[in-house]
């Protein structure tokens, strides 16, 4: 016993040593332990540091627009021409007349306001026997639709409807003596070239007397005016007034320069029946001439008057365009010479096609062109005179757009050249075309990085939802920091800000994934990356 006792007390102390050995165990274990938490602590660092990146990651979504198909109407135009009146009104200012009173001056208002506002009237009032033979507008008065059309001496008399009125003050002619058919000639020759009358105008005389045509006595004095003699001498008077309206047949109209006129007709205001208290005779010789200018036919095609449905008869025989001074209604002497008097509508035709402005993106290839009947007009781009159908003409520059009446107003465009006669296929008022157009497509191959330099690792593109993968021959590519001159112009560039840029980070599209906008679908391309400054 003694021996195991001494063997105990003299061998170390184990168990001791098992407890230094337990707390060394321990202090290696609490070292792991803190190594560990420092590496799990990094490594939990390292990952939360991964996923903020990936949490902010930018997104870049950009939808590119459908192609646009454009359709408009167009249709072609008229105009409405205001038909030129010329109208000369003789007053009678004989030293036997009592014509010219406060009634007739009323009755003149009415006369005036009885020329329709549709006509582009002249309407000269003078007196019938002149007393100064130097000026043929000596007390004269103009009453004008649209002032500027006169000039020089003409423009002097200018009046308004209620001052014309005013100026129905005539001297007093001398005797009884009216070469009313003469003078209405002369004084028309004699105020052409200041614009009071005018060629291819309707040409309205009117003459306002309680006596008649007295030329045959001014002539003979009173030698011999019978029937016979008055007729004779009256007939080339009433000729030279036809020469002057042009377009008469069968007399001689040499050294008379026409005026074409569209009508001209020769109104008769006079004592028709005994009521007169000039001459105290019944009126023949106005009438004579009336009948004869309204009835004389027109060689140009212009239909003979018609319009006078209740001439004044004598013995049987209508006299048109003649009224009895003693049963004036001033208010209805222009009826029939309103209803005679037409506005001419000029129909436009049309040989180049307005389509769209010169910025506006069109593909030639896509235009369809309909007419409003339905008729579909053929494509003739590129052909040689074409005879019919269309060709797209491009971007003009102030180009015409009629044929006919004038070349019209001009267009500054893209326009289409139409071929062929009226209606097939030049357009002539009242059609109006549909011209119909896709604009051009455009191939995209590179997107612009709104927000910068990225963190090429987290670079993602998709393209209608569709990963792009990164791929130098078929998918995407990082060309990094370029300027915009330095790229193919021929490809297009999502995102590029609309003011432009100079520069900027760049992918480029390469093989499959560069794309065009189609029609009816819109096309997303969605880019999402984190930044270097992340």
């Amino acid at each position: 016993m003694e021996s195991i006792t001494q063997e105990i007390i003299a061998t170390p102390d184990k168990s001791q040593d098992k407890c230094n050995d337990h707390k060394k165990l321990k202090v290696a274990i609490m070292s792991m332990r803190n190594s560990l938490f420092f590496i799990a602590s990094s490594l939990l660092f390292t990952s939360c540091v991964k996923e903020e990146f990936a949490a902010n990651k930018t997104p870049q979504i950009t939808t590119i627009n459908p192609l646009v198909t454009t359709s408009t109407q167009l249709c072609s135009q008229s105009t409405l021409v205001s038909p030129k009146v010329d109208v000369l009104l003789l007053w009678d200012n004989s030293s036997s007349s009592l014509f010219i009173n406060s009634a007739t001056k009323n009755s003149f208002n009415q006369l005036i306001s009885s020329v329709s506002e549709k006509f582009d009237y002249h309407i000269l009032s003078a007196p019938l026997i002149s007393t100064n033979t130097t000026n043929s507008l000596f007390e004269a008065s103009l009453v004008t639709k649209d002032s500027t059309s006169v000039s020089g001496s003409a423009a002097n008399i200018l009046r308004t409807k209620d001052q014309a009125a005013q100026a129905l003050s005539f001297t007093q002619a001398a005797g009884s003596y009216e070469p009313g058919v003469d003078r209405a000639t002369s004084i028309i020759e004699a105020n052409r070239s200041n614009g009071i009358f005018r060629n291819d105008a309707y040409t309205i005389i009117v003459v306002m007397s309680n006596g008649d045509d007295s030329s045959c006595e001014i002539a003979t004095g009173y030698n011999s005016c019978a029937t016979a003699d008055w007729t004779s001498r009256l007939q080339p008077k009433i000729e030279k007034l036809l020469c002057l309206r042009g377009n008469a047949s069968g007399i001689n109209c040499s050294g008379t320069s026409p005026l074409n006129s569209t009508m001209m007709r020769y109104i008769n205001i006079s004592a028709l029946t005994s009521c007169s208290s000039g001459l105290n005779k019944i009126n023949t010789r106005y009438r004579k001439v009336a009948k004869a200018i309204y009835e004389a036919p027109y060689t140009n095609g212009w239909p003979t008057s018609n319009d006078n449905l209740n001439p004044f008869t004598s013995g049987g025989i209508q006299y048109p365009d003649n009224y009895d001074i003693c049963a004036i209604d001033f208010a209805h002497i222009f009826d029939g010479v309103n209803s005679a008097i037409k506005q001419t509508l000029i129909k436009h035709v049309y040989e180049y096609w307005p389509v769209t402005d010169s910025t506006t993106s069109l593909d030639p290839d896509t235009l369809r062109v309909v007419r409003d009947d339905g008729k579909v007009l053929t494509n003739r781009t590129g052909q040689t005179s074409p005879s019919d159908g269309f060709a797209y003409a491009g971007a003009l520059a102030n180009q015409y757009t009629r044929s006919y009446p004038t070349q019209g107003e001009f267009f500054t465009g893209k326009m289409i050249q139409l071929f062929g006669t009226n209606d097939n296929d030049l357009i002539v008022y009242p059609h109006c075309l549909t011209v119909t157009y896709d604009s051009v497509k455009s191939q995209f191959g590179y997107i612009y990085l709104k927000n910068g330099e990225p963190y090429l690792p987290s670079l993602e593109v998709r393209i209608n939802g569709v990963l792009v993968p990164q791929n130098a021959t078929n998918g995407w590519e990082y060309i990094g920091l370029q300027f915009t001159t330095a790229l193919d112009s021929n490809l297009k560039i999502v995102d590029l800000p609309v003011a432009g840029a100079s520069s900027g980070y760049f992918i480029r599209l390469n093989g499959s994934y560069k794309f065009k906008n189609t029609a009816g679908a819109a096309v997303s391309v969605d880019v999402a990356y984190s930044t270097k400054t992340q």
